[in-house]
Formats: structure tokens, sequence, C-alpha cells
């Protein structure tokens, strides 16, 4: 027997999410020095977590299973969002609470207002629901009476909205969101960018429980290679999604550092003010060069448009410099780049070389 007589057929065309690939790999590839790679793609913390929390991760002990309900980074988590325990569900990366969330709802299809994170798309075809793109605007607001078309036209039963949003930068709309909360459909935002800017909609959960907030300690804690990621929502919801999560999935030492990064947020806060300087310095720099327009930004990215010269060559002529930055090749982000805040140094090499292509 065969396997394709076997395997789900459906997933012969799945469009695999494409992700980042290690410094080392990179490296090889471009022939530089990891310690001179400038990595400004994936929209990680280059500063890294804080001596405290690499500390408490070194110290957790590896030969014991974690807790499978959570209680101490649960605790840890509502303190620091002002909510109840009883509603934060944390997960391996924000990407295992996406995936929960389909498991549990298993809809015919769901909503993604484009250009969007592509997790959302290749998560719910693994999940046999169908993804429907629903293009936002040119300044990419929501098109709200769009998004209401598609959950209706197609009986989508999850809506994922990103605030600020990625790969654009743009906050959601309050507006916006509150006419779509009264849909019959679960209204996800995720918040992974939240601590660079935006107002946070966590307090709109009181009075809609079709409400779920997704954060992560990725970027602003600068533990993306740990994978910690949590949900608040209503306490109905997060128990369900407690009993369908796999039960050790977050790690003791993603759980320490998670829970630490917390205790010591103050001094995090230091980090997450000098990329948002860095963010607002590197966007002026770029943008005097004349021909890399930027896109208005509250998360720890910038996006721009590539005016006069394919952004791919761009990207190319970068990256052959050690430099990385994000490519976007479809429709809604034609001949667009992505650039990560980064130290000073890394905006400084970037805009010198930026300089180079222009000579």
């Amino acid at each position: 027997m065969s396997l394709r007589a076997i395997l789900r057929p459906d997933l012969d065309d799945l469009e695999e999410y494409v992700p980042v690939k290690p410094l080392d790999v990179l490296a090889a590839e471009i022939g530089v020095p990891v310690d001179r790679l400038v990595k400004l793609d994936a929209n990680e913390n280059l500063y890294g977590p804080r001596p405290a929390v690499r500390e408490a991760a070194a110290r957790a002990d590896f030969h014991i299973y974690p807790d499978p309900g959570q209680t101490r980074l649960r605790n840890a988590i509502a303190r620091y969002a002002g909510v109840d325990p009883a509603q934060v569900v944390a997960g391996s990366g924000a990407d295992d609470l996406i995936d929960v969330i389909i498991r549990l709802v298993a809809p015919p299809a769901v909503v993604v207002p484009t250009p969007a994170f592509g997790m959302y798309r290749f998560l719910a075809k693994i999940m046999r629901a169908r993804p429907v793109e629903v293009p936002r605007r040119p300044n990419f607001d929501l098109d709200v009476v769009a998004i209401r078309h598609a959950v209706a036209q197609h009986e989508a039963r999850i809506v994922f909205l990103t605030h600020p949003n990625n790969p654009t930068g743009n906050p959601l709309n309050r507006a916006e969101l509150e006419a779509l909360l009264d849909l019959p459909a679960l209204i996800v935002v995720d918040e992974a960018y939240i601590e660079f800017g935006g107002e946070t909609v966590v307090p709109l959960i009181d009075r809609h429980e079709n409400l779920v907030v997704l954060r992560t300690f990725s970027k602003w804690a600068g533990l993306a290679g740990l994978r910690v990621g949590y949900s608040i929502s209503s306490a109905e919801l997060a128990e369900r999604m407690m009993a369908l999560k796999q039960p050790y999935n977050v790690n003791v030492a993603a759980e320490a550092a998670a829970i630490a990064a917390i205790e010591h947020r103050a001094e995090v806060a230091e980090d997450i003010a000098a990329l948002v300087a860095e963010r607002d310095r590197m966007t002026r720099l770029v943008a005097a060069l004349g021909w890399l327009e930027p896109y208005p930004s509250v998360a720890n990215f910038v996006l721009f448009a590539v005016r006069g010269r394919p952004a791919s060559e761009v990207a190319d002529a970068l990256r052959r410099r050690g430099i990385l930055v994000r490519h976007y090749d479809r429709p809604d982000l034609q001949n667009c780049i992505r650039i990560s805040a980064g130290r000073p140094a890394d905006t400084d090499t970037l805009v010198a070389a930026l300089q180079e292509l222009e000579a």
C-alpha cells in the first residue's frame, strides 16, 4: 500500500509557513561570521533577556515534568495583565494557543484580514478549516463590512485580528473591533506586539465572552527561543482550553524565565523603550534616503515600500552584506520589506548599507 492511500490528500497543496533560519545556518549560507550578522528579519528583541531571567531559566529542574496546571505561571501572568488567573492559559508560544483555539471550535472556516501573520492560515488548513482571506483597506485598516459578510457567507466561527498588525505595524481600531464583537464567532486578537505601542483590548473581555486575546514573551521579554505565549479570555473558555491543551506544553525553563521576566519587568521596560526609540530613529534615517517609504508602526518593526527598484534586489543585496530583513512577494505587500527595530549599531550598519546601494 502506498502512503498516498493513507495520508490526507487535502494537505497536498498546503502552503507551508516559512520560518526564519538559525543564525549559524544563515552565517554559513551567506559566508559571514555569526557575530557580524545584523538580524532584523524576525522582530526579535536583540537585547535578549535580562541576566536575572537567564539565571532563573538555568536554575529550573529539568528532570521534573512541568506543572500541567501552570499555577505559578498563570498567577504571574494574571498579575501582569490585571486579570484573574482563571482567565489565563499558557502555551508553547502563541502559535500553540492558536492551534488549541482552532481545535476547540473546529470551524468550517476562519476569517483572516490580510496581510496578516501566516500562522493563522497555516493552522486553520491543518485543522480542515477553510481560511477566508479578507483584504484590508489601502491604509491597512479593517474592512468591517467585508469581514461581516465573509463570516456569514462561509459560516466562519473564528476571526483572527492582530493588534498591532504584523507585518504592517498599524494598531487595531477600537471602533472596528467593537463592530465585530456581536458576530457569532470567536474574535481572536493577537497582541504579540502590544508592549511596543497601542492600547490593549483586554478590558473588553468582561463584556464580550467571545473575545480572546493572545500575547507572547517572545518579543518584549526576549524569550523567542524558549517559546512562551498566553491567552486571556473568559474563565469558561480558558477552562475548556486548559482541558484541550497538551499537558506539559510549557517547559520548566520557559516557565521560570517568563515568571522572572514579569518580576523584572521594570528592567525589561528599559529595553522596550530603547527598541521603540530605535524604531523611530531607524524610520527617520531610512525614510531620509528618499526611496524607502515607511508605513506608520506602533510595533517593533516598520514596513517600507521600496520605490524605483525591486524590493527583492534590495533584500538580497542587504543579505549579502550580512543584514537580514523580511521581503514580501505578494499582491497586498507588493515591493515591500519589513525591518525589525534593533540596537543603535544595527541601525547604523543598516543605513550605511542602504547608502551603498544608492551609489
